[in-house]
Parts: structure tokens; sequence; C-alpha cells
């Protein structure tokens, strides 16, 4: 039988933990996209102080590790920005309010949700696939594509899942040129029997010459972490059970070697091995 350790019931409510982590993790989505932040560690973040204590919050620098340094960087830093960004903005356009020319949204895609043995923890791993606009000085904006992942640990308190650990992990930004015109072809000009010749950047028909868009817009975000532990990025996707090892492996009970906290940082070199 496939089937010896659990009954039919224990089933159902292993199918049901793993619907409740999904649920979870899309709520983190809307309310980081909303820039509540706050609210998010208050309602979906863990409650009891010896999780609160090794909770983690990580990006392609390192990881922040306890609730009040995830705080002073995931809120306290983000609303610092916010209010810079709103005064930049005010410069052009008087009554802004918090938030006018800040856009984004990270969507969480191919998820995957690995329940323990004993049912007590869970890890996520999905794309992490959005976007990104920030205000500039001169009133205009700057917007990218971005690309990623998102993996976490989650545990179960008083029966309510919790997050635990989370590695946003950024691999790619791709800018979102600017389109000259409306109404015309998807690059804003004449078609190119229409415009004498062969489309060429920047020429009729043609895509628009592409602007120097400057440094990533995730190096303004990524702060200075806790543990500093680094995503090695240029190994790229086709490296990722090297790059988040035991990721596909079913686990009995939380183990912190294989964790998404900075104890299971894996080995930057294991590329090369």
């Amino acid at each position: 039988m496939m089937n010896q350790r659990y009954t039919n019931e224990e089933l159902v409510v292993r199918l049901w933990d793993k619907e409740e982590v999904k649920d979870l993790m899309c709520r983190r989505c809307y309310y980081k996209q909303n820039d509540w932040r706050q609210r998010e560690l208050d309602e979906l973040w863990v409650r009891g102080a010896e999780y609160r204590a090794s909770a983690s919050l990580a990006n392609n620098l390192g990881y922040f590790v306890g609730m009040d340094d995830i705080k002073t960087y995931y809120v306290d830093g983000i609303a610092g920005k916010r209010q810079v960004q709103l005064e930049m903005v005010r410069k052009t356009i008087p009554d802004a309010q918090y938030g006018n020319s800040v856009m984004n949204a990270h969507t969480y895609h191919t998820v995957m949700v690995e329940l323990s043995g004993d049912g007590k923890t869970a890890r996520y791993l999905a794309y992490d696939h959005g976007h990104q606009t920030d205000p500039q000085p001169d009133g205009t904006a700057k917007g990218y594509w971005t690309s990623g992942h998102i993996l976490a640990d989650l545990v179960k308190e008083d029966g309510v899942w919790k997050i635990w650990h989370i590695k946003s992990m950024h691999d790619l930004s791709i800018p979102a040129a600017p389109v000259p015109g409306a109404g015309g072809n998807p690059f804003g000009g004449p078609p190119p029997e229409e415009a004498g010749g062969e489309p060429k950047e920047g020429g009729p028909g043609g895509p628009p010459p592409q602007p120097d868009m400057g440094p990533d817009p995730y190096e303004d975000d990524y702060g200075t972490p806790t543990v500093a532990k680094p995503y090695i990025v240029k190994y790229a996707w086709n490296d990722l059970p090297k790059q988040m090892p035991n990721t596909y492996v079913p686990n009995e009970t939380y183990d912190p070697k294989i964790s998404y906290g900075p104890d299971g940082h894996p080995d930057p070199l294991r590329s090369w091995r």
C-alpha cells in the first residue's frame, strides 16, 4: 500500500495544512504590495519568544535575524525610503501623498509546499515574478520587471501556521523601457514597411533606445543584514538544486541545517564540486 503511515483523516489534515500555508504566503504578497509591513509582522509571523528570537528575513546580502532587526530593516527602513521618495515627488507634484509614483507587486508562482513528517513545520518554494517602479528626481519614474525566488520555513503555533524564516532571493531586473507614442505598434512607431527600411533601435518601427537604468533598484533595499551571507546570483536557475540543497527531499522534522534560516545557507562553492 502507498499509505501505511497516515490514516485518511490525517491525510485530509495534511492536505488542509498545505492549503493554509499557501493562503498565508498569498496574504504576505498582498500585505507587502500595500506596504502593510508592520501588519504583516504582527499578523503573519511567529509569536512565541523561542521563534521570534530566531526568525529571519533574507535578501541577496544575508539575513536579518530576530524580529527586532527584521522590523528595523523591513518596516522602519522602507518607511524611511518612502518618505524620501515622497519629498522627491512633491517637488513636481506638491499635493502628492505617501506612496505616489511607487508601484510594486510580487506574485508567487509554481508553488511547492513540503510538510514535515511530524506536521509541525513546512517548507515553501516558489518563483517570485513581479515589477517595481520608483520615482526619480526629475518627476519621472523608473520601472523594472523582476524575477527571483521566495523560500520560507513555516511553523504551526497553537494550530495556526506562521512565517518563521523567509528568503527573498532576487535574481534579475529587466528595465521597463519607455514606449513613445500611443496606439501604434508595440514599439510606438509605424510598421517597418511604412517607415521605409528595416527597424532599428531608436528608429522608425523599432524599439526605443534603451536608457541607462543605473544600478539595480534592489541595491537600495538590501540594507545591512545581521548575518552577512550573500546569495550567489551568477549561477542562476539551472543551479537551483545546488544553491538550495534538500529543497526536494522530504524531512521528518525541522532541521536547521537544511532550513531557510542562516544555519541552512548553502555553501557558495557547492556549484564547483
